[in-house]
């Protein structure tokens, strides 16, 4: 015999970390019948805010000769034990018994069912699926509304009218299968949506009730990417708000990490949602920047700026800048100190004689540098008939596109791609990938306009 703990609990907030316990209630079920029940004040170690007082009536006096969740964790266990773990709403009281087990060094752990995702798939149509709201449009009486074997008892009601419903056992074992998308999922997300997310590289989006993104992400398997954020417990408000607010997941196939990176880069600066917060700032990068010395030597030196004013190139690292640097001083026979990659700092070990046959090689370096003056990418597209085109001038992205169309002229990017609006991220993005393309882990293909 199946047997569910039907759970209810009472807090001094609405999130796990910070905020205690003050009650809690236990009802052992069989799916259609009451077996047992349990239920205890709890000393949650903190005061009571007035506010919280008034909902459920549970006042610091009354909690006074109350146990703490310490004094009453192995009776709960037990009473929780073999058990699935059903609530209103379950990942609220989920998080804080489960957060309240690993605050002692405990790890617990269950199968757990909502009932507010099992009422949406057995009783469509309500306006509200509020354990108030639905019990009373069931008839379902609450004589202790806010108090935790109220709110419980109803639950239960609740939950053996919709396992009494022809398609409940079906329902409930398609939920906690291993693995059921409904187990993690956020409340208000439809496991369809997760199902039509690509494996592959590409963008994603997370949707408030109204259709609102409030955080785009992108990944290399963009499902395996969305299902690690609901990995893990939603112990702080900001957590528990986040998952909340979500009530739709799109996602589309880029084709290439590359395209995906720059595409989520669009689509946070077109939306600018809520929850993205690094990509709202311009990132500092290392720029090699070119000077002349007291000597007559052309040099460079490493800068970490926002902007690329003055710099022959920059990199997101430092480390990749230096990497860059020491190969150039291979290829063109320059002494690395001049570089900005001396010992010495002041380039003193080269003779000033050589300062011709230095400076022409700095030209030629710095000419090598910058002779993407206008160029384009050519990257893997969606679908095999399909491929992506970036087009640059100098270091910036001046925009891109996908197209079905065989591209091997410049010219022909050119007719293709509209223009983007200028973004500093963008361009340490394809700066970054022309690093890793330079260093053989990257395949794409360059495209120069014709020579004069």
């Amino acid at each position: 015999m199946t047997r569910y703990a039907i759970v209810d609990i009472e807090t001094t907030g609405s999130h796990a970390k910070g905020h205690g316990i003050t009650e809690i209630a236990v009802v052992i079920s069989d799916g259609s019948r009451e077996l047992e029940r349990w239920e205890t004040l709890i000393d949650p170690g903190l005061p009571i805010p007035m506010h919280i007082t008034k909902l459920t009536g549970i006042t610091d006096e009354m909690l006074e000769a109350a146990p703490t969740f310490e004094a009453v964790a192995d009776e709960l266990e037990e009473w929780l034990n073999d058990c699935i773990f059903v609530a209103h709403n379950v990942g609220f009281d989920y998080a804080f018994i489960r957060g309240h087990f690993e605050t002692m060094g405990r790890v617990w752990k269950s199968k757990k069912l909502c009932t507010v995702r099992l009422a949406r798939k057995l009783l469509p149509g309500h306006g509200s699926y509020s354990l108030g709201r639905i019990c009373g449009d069931l008839g379902i009486k609450n004589d202790a509304r806010h108090r935790a074997m109220g709110d419980c008892a109803a639950t239960v009601e609740l939950f053996h009218q919709m396992m009494a419903k022809e398609r409940a056992s079906e329902l409930v074992n398609n939920m906690l299968r291993h693995g059921e998308r409904e187990s993690w999922l956020p409340q208000h997300v439809a496991a369809s949506d997760f199902e039509a997310l690509p494996t592959s590289p590409g963008v994603y989006r997370f949707l408030n009730q109204k259709g609102t993104p409030i955080y785009i992400g992108m990944s290399h398997n963009v499902r395996h990417r969305v299902r690690t954020h609901f990995n893990g417990t939603m112990k702080s408000a900001r957590r528990q708000a986040f998952l909340r607010d979500i009530y739709h997941i799109e996602g589309e196939a880029t084709g290439s990490v590359l395209m995906a990176r720059l595409l989520e880069d669009e689509l946070i600066r077109k939306h600018w949602p809520i929850h993205n917060r690094a990509q709202k700032s311009i990132p500092v990068r290392t720029a090699i920047v070119p000077y002349m010395d007291q000597r007559g030597f052309s040099r460079f030196h490493l800068q970490r700026q926002r902007h690329v004013k003055h710099a022959i190139r920059w990199f997101r690292r430092e480390d990749d800048a230096r990497a860059w640097l020491h190969r150039c001083a291979d290829e063109f026979n320059l002494a690395p100190e001049l570089l900005g990659l001396g010992s010495d700092g002041h380039g003193g070990t080269v003779p000033d004689e050589a300062r011709d046959a230095h400076n022409a090689s700095m030209q030629k370096l710095m000419n090598h540098a910058q002779h993407r003056e206008h160029w384009a990418i050519v990257d893997r597209g969606r679908e095999e008939d399909e491929q992506a085109v970036v087009l640059m001038e100098g270091e910036h992205v001046k925009g891109w596109a996908f197209t079905n169309e065989t591209v091997e002229h410049f010219e022909e990017i050119e007719l293709l791609v509209d223009p983007k609006a200028s973004s500093a991220t963008s361009d340490a993005i394809v700066q970054h990938a022309m690093q890793e393309f330079e260093l053989g882990a990257l395949k794409l293909r360059i495209v120069h306009p014709p020579s004069d």
